[in-house]
């Protein structure tokens, strides 16, 4: 069973805090899956918060991250999700 949506929300946001990148892309891999259990299409799935908040954090470890509108906007929102 897939965990919810309020659970992917709060590993998204406590994943902020790693540093081991493998560690974060193995977690990231596991995340989508559950998240494909609760979205429609490819589309969906890649624009999710909890989606854009995993990439934001392997941009971040592989120095190639760009702070915009859309990472801090899905970081409010998967604190949002996981506050139910």
């Amino acid at each position: 069973m897939s965990r919810t949506i309020q659970q992917l929300a709060q590993e998204a946001c406590d994943v902020q805090n790693a540093c081991n990148l493998q560690a974060v892309v193995t977690g990231m891999s596991r995340a989508l899956r559950d998240l494909d259990d609760h979205v429609r299409g490819t589309v969906a799935l890649r624009e999710h918060p909890i989606a854009r908040a995993w990439a934001d954090k392997i941009a971040s470890l592989t120095g190639t991250q760009s702070i915009n509108d859309i990472a801090l906007k899905a970081h409010d929102q998967c604190l949002a999700l996981a506050r139910g």
